[in-house]
């Protein structure tokens, strides 16, 4: 465990002392106190952190240690590399301890040392101690500095710790310097004192001595030397010298006992009098006397810089100089500071400076120069002689007014060094200019070093300083005027070039402009790196960008190189960052060898970055610059902006020189084929375009051949495309990739229409959308659409199926970005068979947000969502047919392949509950003829969640299996769980349609509910108060109200406990104390309840023999149960995709009630339908200015109960037809299989895709007594729908005038009133009387009516919709039902249904009597006027007409449904209805003979009950049917039946006198002697001996009834 110490210094001081207390004396520890506080009191807490405990207690023991013993004034120096076995702590640094007497300049000095090495100082501490030493520098006592009592002297402590060093010869040169550094020190603090009271002397002295000076200039030198010595001159060294003649030459000889500080010593070498500087010295005050100048040795004392040099000269009687008072130091910051005149010596040279300028020091150019001589550097005003300041400050003056650059040059006055100032345009001065000429000026001047400073203020000038020194011996030729050039084109060249370059392009001012904004600002590495020419390019291209948001590019050869290219990227604000950059350049072909990127600072925070990046084609890439750049950058530049997705499809803009539009085009139908399920990935797909660029080429031929509205004679064009393509294809070496390439041909073929060409403000869009015919695409998924558009964008995906020229649905929000089509599919199966009940047909719509805000809230999320929304409707429209003025207008733009197709209308689904108003605003925006008709449910529609409509028809269904139990939802408690909570639509309006609900649990995607013994009325009401809060959860449930055991559980917990209570309620294994919320929600699922009511999200039960993945829905795989566990009675499935089909089957045979989803929740679909049929109506109207849009939204509001009405009546006769149906499975099995398999015969349905039972499963159900499931009738009664709406929609039935009344009846009554005209001019007539003719037929008849029909009459299903019409007109059979369906709830459910079989059987012995008519076609009118008055009075005076045996039958049917609970006037009017089966035939004879109906009617009972026919019709009833033949041969039996009785009443009557009795006519008649009469009744008395009849018995004896009427025709 490594013990880290914090930074804080007090806990480490306690925390070393504890460390060192027990190994430590009391009187070393004492030192150790004193010493340790002090150290880490000087301790960084930067520097504290990190480092182990042990190792600050080894070091502080090391560093007392180093303490213990120091003699005398010697400095103890060591350098060394700690480590823990020699001296108790380590360091990853070499640590370097000093310990001397406490002095100035220690740590500078030291450091400066240390740096001289070639060192780096990472760390310093250093405390001063108080220390008592003995005489052999023994440790007596250690006291912090000036602590009371303390006694000894301070000392310097001194911890470095530097770069790691090794080499013991290294670290021993390190000790000597420092050694010497503090030698240095010592000396200099040591004389310090005296040097500066030797200023001072000479300093008095001067005004004695001779001096070849005026006194002015006396007093000036006597002044400045007092200024130096008072703080502005720090002594370093001194020493006197004298001159002596030695052979041919006087030398300067040190003075022995004159040094002082580092000059204290013997200088051995006199040294040359030419050396004294006095000989070259100008004739001017003070110059003369002293000798101000820089040393050529650097200081090692306090600053690391040249020593500044001080000469006083002393001279003889005769002004000869004899001897130099030398002071070696620094000048101060405060002498650097002071200005000019301020400063002795100094000031005399500025005043005389401006006095010789002539300029007034209160004008602009007098305070210019001013300015320039407060600002010149001290050195040279201390160094320079005064002529060569003004001529220096004059010339700095003049540049003032034009910029420009200037060289001055002073040679120092030993020689030793150049001072050099250069003056350049300040806007030009640059780190690597600076560099250049101090390069420039080093080799001109042989020099051996350069010292530079820098000076830029808020003059147009910068002023560098240099200072360079010669190489020894080096002979130095200057010539200042062409050094003066040579830096004027260093700081001119590359500039001024690409001025001159942009002014001879674009003129002076805009070349100026650019140059002034764009060209200053390109950085030095762009210059080093580029010519004048790509300059001028570039400043083009950056003038060009607009904002942030602008993105320019330059692609190019890179010069001399003819594989390398070289892209540039330029952009504001800042770069495109490398992981955007490389994988697009890598995507679109290119590989990155290297990046120089450069800022360019314009102002203001104003930048452009520009990345210039050098690139090489991939293989088999071969890149023409010019030709392909516009094409490239404009791919580059929309894949920036993510108008144009990354990817490999990129590189065909230059392998294939494609431009960004035909590579988009090709990727759209790329994703499109990925959404159809090909074997192979986007990846592969781009690859094998890539191999195969010219056949890429020559796709995009293809399709422009198909669709470009410029080109002329589409189809021959096409035509030589394709063929192009033949020999290209042959070429193809994989069959992966010919399957590819194959399958883009086959997609473009089955393309009919795209928005590719369309423009918007003349900019192509920004998505594409397809139009397909499905039909055209083999390898699609079944079932396949009738026409399908793919909408393709890099923001968004999505996909329109339809199943007809008029169809709808709703447009979801997918998350489900691999297969949203699949999901679409799924889905749109369903609607397909939900939409039966409405006019269009099945459709689904689904879109899929590809670039979702990242860590976006849901205002966000929400935003995108809508956009893409707004994207997917859009395309749509784009390529939609529409009216205009009554006129259908194609889309502009838009080749068509197809027929006209103006119908396009959709809805919300999942995730677009609130989309319908954007959707109806794009329509109007595109002048759609639908209007705000377009998509149901906006803010001038029908509000679904508020009509509670998806949730009341399916709660229609659940009202419907109660009943079928006995028992009534309305007025009896039951028990229910469900999935969904209260602020959703379909759950929570469900749980509030009815006050009898006992709610057990719940749960959504958030919590789980459990009521396990709920009040039924007070839940009721916190439901409904629930309900009402926005976004409520069950988290907001009054858990007061729930009853024991119960609670509200986040689906979050781990677990969750299970009270007994719940236990019993659920079902649950007694003694379960918990579970997880997975286990919870699977009881809740399986829960023993009588209804299960699904208003969720989700797919929760599938059946045993499917897996988790074949549901698709991989959320809700921990807790999907199998149908075959439900213990549920009742499942109500008001959410779409709840359950598996096979899973609703399995259920079913396992007893539970149920339909589909499509059955149940089909209101929405409805009310929707209802809502666009009747504003198309509208619209018309308003149009007109019959209607003001105000009116007519106040209409639409004031008719929603009743559209409400009429779509539950929708709902409710389905659920009616699935329950006459169920009742009928088992006897009318093979019925139902024969449908199926005609219907796959046609290709109208698929067996396998709706699960329906295979003819062995049919077979096996047989043997077991069990029919089909009401999950399958509710797929057959669907499929009957869509088959027959489509048949009758081909026919005359539409046009005939007797069903208008049903387009009539599909509206409002307000709408009836005042608009049945209009009606007649609806864009949907035909379809509207179609759906509604098909619904009453399918829902009264069941789905195998129509097909039996057809079979067995050889009619057309439009003359068996004519029959049924008829045979309901003639019953009036609407009032029968309605009187049925007013006993819900009163009676039995069963008993309902056995009632409505007896009118089933009615209308379809009717409608056969009408289809064997001969004489052609009927006429609904015309049968109905001829019939209908008979009829009446037929089955209203039954019982007067009836035989014996009939009023028998009739009174035990009576009495039947008197005990069943219908009341006698129903009662009455079911018993008489079997009766009425031969009803027509009565009539007829009646007709034709012209006789009262009364006596007919008496003569056909009378007969039939004489010879026996209603045992032979009940003997045919029970024939058994195996198959469609026997089917078909009961049903002629039946016929020949009636009409052989028909004809025979028609003989009796003749026979009479027209006044007789019926009956009285009836046993003449039997009575007469007559042989085959005779004959005919003992063959039936020895009939009805037989125990059983089969088909030969039948036909026989049907076959003697005829020969019994031609026999009597004969007579």
């Amino acid at each position: 465990m490594v013990d880290v110490v914090m930074p804080n210094n007090n806990a480490l001081v306690e925390a070393v002392l504890a460390q060192l207390k027990p190994e430590f004396s009391a009187a070393r520890l004492g030192f150790a106190q004193a010493f340790v506080g002090l150290f880490f009191r000087r301790v960084p807490d930067e520097d504290m952190v990190g480092r182990e405990l042990a190792d600050w207690t080894g070091l502080a023991r090391d560093a007392l240690d180093f303490l213990q013993v120091r003699a005398g004034d010697h400095a103890l120096v060591r350098v060394y590399n700690p480590n823990r076995a020699e001296h108790g702590w380590e360091s990853s640094h070499t640590v370097v301890q000093v310990l001397t007497d406490d002095m100035p300049f220690l740590v500078d000095s030291v450091t400066i040392a240390i740096s001289a090495c070639d060192n780096f100082v990472h760390s310093v501490v250093h405390p001063v101690v108080q220390v008592d030493r003995d005489a052999g520098g023994h440790v007596l006592g250690m006291h912090e500095e000036s602590a009371a009592g303390g006694r000894g002297k301070a000392e310097s402590f001194m911890h470095f710790e530097i770069d790691r060093r090794a080499d013991p010869e290294e670290m021993a040169r390190l000790a000597a310097a420092v050694q010497h550094a503090l030698a240095d020190v010592r000396a200099c603090v040591r004389d310090w004192a005296s040097m500066r009271a030797k200023m001072h002397e000479i300093a008095e002295d001067l005004a004695s001595r001779p001096l070849p000076i005026d006194a002015a200039a006396r007093v000036e030198l006597q002044e400045f030397l007092r200024w130096a010595a008072n703080d502005h001159f720090t002594f370093l060294g001194y020493r006197e010298y004298t001159t002596v003649h030695q052979g041919s030459e006087d030398v300067l000889l040190a003075v022995d006992g004159s040094g002082l500080g580092i000059l204290r010593g013997q200088e051995a070498r006199p040294r040359s009098l030419k050396s004294l500087a006095a000989r070259d010295v100008p004739d001017s005050e003070g110059g003369k006397v002293v000798i101000i100048t820089k040393t050529n040795a650097r200081s090692n004392v306090h600053r690391p810089g040249y020593m500044d040099y001080i000469g006083i000269l002393r001279f003889d009687g005769n002004g000869k100089p004899v001897a130099e008072e030398r002071f070696l130091g620094l000048f101060t910051s405060s002498a650097y500071t002071a200005r000019p005149w301020d400063i002795p010596l100094v000031r005399k040279k500025y005043e005389s400076v401006m006095h010789d300028s002539g300029l007034k020091s209160a004008g602009h150019s007098g305070k210019a120069l001013r300015h320039i001589l407060e600002t010149m550097p001290r050195d040279e005003m201390l160094q320079a002689a005064t002529a060569e300041i003004f001529d220096t400050a004059m010339s700095v003056l003049a540049l003032q007014e034009r910029a420009r650059t200037r060289l001055f040059l002073r040679r120092d006055i030993y020689g030793r060094f150049y001072s050099c100032l250069v003056f350049l345009p300040r806007d030009r001065f640059t780190q690597a200019v600076r560099e250049r000429i101090e390069i420039l000026m080093r080799d001109a001047l042989e020099g051996e070093r350069v010292d530079s400073t820098v000076h830029v203020g808020d003059e147009s000038l910068a002023r560098l300083h240099l200072t360079i020194r010669p190489k020894a011996g080096a002979r130095v030729d200057v010539d200042i005027t062409a050094l003066e050039a040579r830096i004027a084109q260093i700081v001119r060249n590359w500039y001024d070039e690409l001025r001159d370059v942009l002014v001879a392009k674009h003129g002076e001012e805009r070349g100026l402009k650019l140059a002034t904004r764009y060209g200053k600002a390109l950085p030095m590495g762009y210059i080093e790196s580029s010519s004048t020419e790509w300059a001028a390019a570039d400043v083009e291209i950056c003038a060009a960008l607009k904002n942030s948001e602008d993105l320019r590019l330059a692609l190019y050869r890179a010069p001399g190189d003819s594989v390398r290219l070289r892209l540039k990227l330029f952009r504001f604000g800042a770069p495109i960052a490398l992981s955007e950059a490389l994988p697009m350049m890598e995507n679109m072909g290119l590989h990155v060898l290297s990046e120089h990127p450069f800022e360019m600072q314009l102002g203001a925070g104003s930048r452009i970055f520009i990345q210039d990046f050098e690139v090489q084609p991939q293989t088999g890439i071969v890149v023409d610059p010019e030709r392909v750049h516009d094409s490239f950058q404009a791919a580059f530049e929309r894949t920036w902006r993510g108008e144009v997705e990354n990817d490999g499809f990129n590189r065909l803009i230059l392998s294939a020189q494609m431009n960004w539009r035909q590579v988009a085009m090709l990727r759209g139908y790329c994703k499109y084929l990925l959404q159809t399920g090909v074997p192979f990935s986007q990846t592969y797909m781009e690859e094998a375009l890539n191999r195969y660029p010219q056949i890429a080429q020559q796709l995009a031929e293809l399709f422009e051949a198909k669709f470009n509205p410029a080109r002329s004679e589409h189809a021959v064009k096409l035509d030589i495309a394709a063929k192009a393509l033949k020999p290209m294809l042959d070429g193809v070496a994989s069959l992966d990739d010919d399957r590819i390439l194959r399958s883009f041909i086959t997609v473009i073929h089955a393309t009919l229409r795209t928005n590719y060409y369309q423009l918007k403000h003349d900019k192509p869009r920004d998505y594409l959308c397809f139009k397909f015919d499905p039909a055209k695409i083999p390898e699609l998924p079944k079932p396949r659409p009738y026409r399908e558009i793919f909408v393709y964008s890099a923001r968004v995906e999505g996909v329109h199926l339809r199943f007809g020229p008029v169809a709808r649905g709703g447009l979801r929000w997918s998350d489900r970005r691999e297969d949203f089509r699949t999901e679409v599919l799924g889905l749109v199966k369903a609607q397909m068979v939900k939409n039966t009940v409405i006019v269009p047909v099945g459709a689904k719509g689904g879109f899929f947000v590809k670039k979702p805000p990242l860590g976006g809230d849901r205002d966000a999320q929400l935003a995108e969502g809508v956009a893409c929304y707004r994207i997917f409707i859009n395309a749509l429209l784009d390529i939609t047919d529409n009216f205009v003025d009554d006129k259908l207008v194609h889309p502009q733009l838009v080749v068509r392949h197809d027929a006209d197709d103006p119908y396009l209308v959709v809805a919300a689904d999942k995730g677009t509950a609130t989309f319908s108003d954007i959707a109806n605003s794009i329509s109007l925006e595109h002048g759609f003829w639908l209007g705000d008709a377009f998509a149901s449910g906006g803010s001038v529609g029908y509000d679904h969640k508020g009509m509670g409509i998806t949730a009341k028809g399916a709660w229609e269904s659940v009202k419907r299996h109660f009943r079928s139990l006995g028992r009534d939802s309305q007025s009896q408690d039951f028990s229910c769980v469900g999935v969904g909570d209260m602020s959703g639509d379909v759950f929570g309006n469900g749980m509030l349609l009815s006050e009898h609900i006992r709610l057990f649990a719940a749960f959504d995607h958030r919590h789980i509910f459990l009521d396990p013994s709920p009040d039924a009325a007070m839940s009721f009401k916190e439901r409904s108060r629930l309900f009402r809060v926005p976004r409520s959860s069950w988290d907001d449930y009054d858990k007061t109200l729930i009853s024991s055991g119960g609670g509200v559980f986040p689906r979050s917990a781990k677990t969750i406990a299970i009270t007994p209570q719940v236990c019993a309620a659920l079902g649950i294994i007694d003694g379960t104390e918990s579970m997880t919320p997975n286990e919870l929600m699977i009881a809740i699922l399986k829960a023993p309840v009588d209804l299960l009511w699904n208003g969720g999200i989700g797919t929760y039960v599938k059946s045993a023999a499917e897996t988790h993945a074949d549901c698709g829905d991989r959320a809700n795989n921990a807790i999907r149960v199998n149908g075959g566990d439900l213990r549920a009675k009742i499942v109500g499935e008001g959410g779409n995709l709840g359950m598996t089909q096979r899973g609703r089957i399995e259920a079913a045979l396992n007893g539970v009630l149920l339909n589909t989803d499509f059955i149940d929740n089909s209101a929405g679909v409805d009310t929707s339908d209802h809502e666009v049929n009747i504003k198309i109506l509208l619209n018309d109207i308003v149009a007109r200015g019959a209607m003001t849009t105000t009116a007519r939204n106040e209409l639409l509001a004031g008719m929603t109960a009743e559209v409400g009405g009429l779509v539950l009546r929708d709902n409710y006769l389905q659920n009616q037809a699935i329950s006459v149906m169920e009742r009928m499975s088992v006897s009318r099995l093979g019925s139902k299989q024969h449908f199926i398999r005609t219907l796959e015969s046609k290709g109208l349905l698929d067996r396998q895709l709706e699960f329906l039972p295979s003819d062995a499963e049919f077979s096996e159900r047989k043997a077991r007594g069990l029919g089909l499931t009401r999950p399958e009738l509710s797929v057959l009664l669907s499929y009957s729908k869509i088959v027959l709406f489509n048949q009758l929609l081909e026919s005359d039935v539409p046009e005939d005038p007797f069903l208008s009344a049903e387009l009539v009846r599909y509206f409002p009554k307000p709408l009836q009133e005042r608009f049945a005209n209009e009606m007649q001019g609806h864009r949907l007539k035909r379809e509207i009387i179609a759906t509604a003719v098909t619904n009453s037929i399918v829902n009264r008849m069941g789905a195998t009516f129509v097909m039996r029909m057809q079979e067995d009459t050889g009619e057309s299903p439009a003359e068996i919709a004519k029959a049924y019409a008829i045979a309901r007109e003639l019953l009036d059979s609407r009032a029968i039902w309605a009187a049925i369906e007013a006993l819900d709830g009163k009676v039995h459910g069963d008993a309902q249904i056995d009632a409505m079989l007896q009118v089933w059987h009615l209308i379809r012995n009717l409608t056969r009597w009408l289809l064997n008519l001969s004489g052609g076609r009927l006429v609904i009118a015309d049968a109905v006027a001829r019939f209908g008055d008979g009829f009446k009075e037929l089955r209203d005076g039954l019982g007067a007409v009836f035989a014996d045996t009939d009023r028998q039958l009739a009174h035990q049917l009576r009495e039947r449904w008197i005990k069943d609970g219908f009341d006698t006037a129903l009662a009455e009017r079911l018993s008489g209805l079997p009766a009425l089966a031969s009803g027509l035939d009565v009539v007829e004879v009646a007709l034709e003979r012209k006789l009262p109906l009364k006596q007919v009617a008496k003569v056909y009972f009378n007969l039939g009950e004489a010879l026996h026919l209603k045992w032979l019709m009940q003997k045919i009833d029970e024939l058994p049917v195996e198959g469609r033949w026997h089917a078909h041969a009961r049903g002629v039996s039946r016929d020949e039946l009636f009409s052989q009785q028909r004809l025979l009443a028609a003989q009796v009557l003749e026979r009479g006198d027209g006044k007789s009795d019926g009956a009285a006519l009836v046993d003449a008649w039997i009575k007469r002697d007559d042989a085959p009469l005779k004959f005919t009744l003992a063959m039936f008395a020895d009939m009805r001996a037989q125990v059983n009849m089969d088909y030969p018995t039948v036909s026989v004896a049907v076959r003697r009834l005829a020969q019994l009427v031609q026999a009597g025709a004969r007579s």
